[in-house]
């Protein structure tokens, strides 16, 4: 079935954000996300129910289903609802975040889902997506990768740190604290005194914050 996004409500201006809200909210989110994972938070992800075996979807039934997985802004994706879908998620995603009619939210929220694709090439298409001309995908594929890949996702996470884009910064500062360790510590350490927007150095500290002395 061709791919048509069905696009999200506009807000109307009361609903509109200050950018440093929006931040903030990225912050936590990054904070959210990431103890869903089996490398970062395995005591959360044992919570989840097991996911059954079930037979391949067809087509259509597949391309509904994630759109009804992405439709609620809230809900963080869980390795239960996205692993009974298959493989083939993938390709599904992967033309949401590239088709031109899909909304942020909706882009975001997809790039957010390959954290926990049963697909073996989700992360090198995340790493892609670091490379972005939008700086919102490249903040939510920075979420996707540190939950997805741990540590070993570490070197290219480390460069975001230099992003032109605030928001990409303090997302990677964050997901970079959370997975913690000595060379993600020594990253944030050299990034703060060059580091000139306030709100990144209050992410660079928090995400310090999350690693064990």
């Amino acid at each position: 079935m061709p791919f048509s996004p069905q696009p999200f409500p506009a807000r109307t201006a009361s609903h509109r954000r200050p950018y440093a809200s929006s931040l903030a909210s990225t912050c936590a989110l990054a904070a959210l996300l990431l103890t869903g994972s089996s490398h970062l938070g395995a005591a959360s992800a044992a919570l989840m129910p097991p996911s059954a075996p079930s037979a391949p979807q067809p087509r259509g039934s597949l391309h509904e289903e994630i759109l009804r997985l992405l439709d609620s802004p809230d809900a963080l994706p869980r390795e239960a609802d996205w692993a009974r879908l298959g493989p083939e998620a993938l390709s599904e995603l992967l033309g949401i975040v590239t088709h031109p009619r899909s909304s942020e939210p909706q882009r975001s929220r997809a790039v957010a889902a390959l954290a926990v694709v049963a697909h073996p090439e989700a992360s090198l298409r995340l790493q892609e997506m670091l490379r972005s001309p939008v700086s919102a995908v490249r903040a939510a594929a920075t979420l996707a990768l540190g939950r997805r890949s741990g540590l070993e996702a570490v070197p290219v996470l480390a460069p975001l740190l230099a992003d032109p884009n605030e928001q990409v910064r303090a997302t990677a500062a964050q997901t970079l604290g959370r997975v913690g360790g000595a060379e993600v510590r020594k990253a944030l350490e050299e990034r703060l005194p060059v580091e000139e927007s306030l709100a990144v150095r209050e992410a660079i500290q928090q995400g310090l914050s999350y690693i064990e002395p």
